[in-house]
């Protein structure tokens, strides 16, 4: 959970340093880790999905689709762990207060 802390610290820095935004830069970083976590879970889920059931079609499981399905439980799952506001304002404290070797570190560990 660290790595995904972090992560959101840099994308909301982003969000605020960079781009400049200034309304809603907690959302814009929120959506940013669930893309990121939703482009690395739907991968493992069809990959799974292929060994257990053989197939190739992954829409037959209700009849609804299994990445809309992830989508909106990894965004909802990250608004009420980022969204709480004495947990938002302690990660970004941690950030900032946070060593600029260790900052790179985890920059290379976030790209790759």
């Amino acid at each position: 959970m660290i790595f995904f802390e972090y992560l959101f610290c840099r994308l909301h820095w982003i969000s605020t340093e960079i781009v400049k935004e200034k309304d809603t830069p907690r959302a814009a970083s929120i959506f940013g880790l669930s893309a990121y976590q939703g482009f690395t879970i739907v991968p493992l889920y069809d990959i799974t999905y292929v060994f257990l059931f053989k197939s190739h079609y992954i829409e037959d499981v209700l009849g609804i689709n299994p990445y809309l399905i992830i989508g909106v439980i990894v965004l909802v799952i990250n608004i009420f762990y980022f969204n709480y506001k004495s947990k938002y304002a302690v990660l970004l404290e941690k950030f900032k207060n946070m060593p600029i070797r260790k900052r790179k570190k985890r920059d290379i560990l976030c790209i790759i």
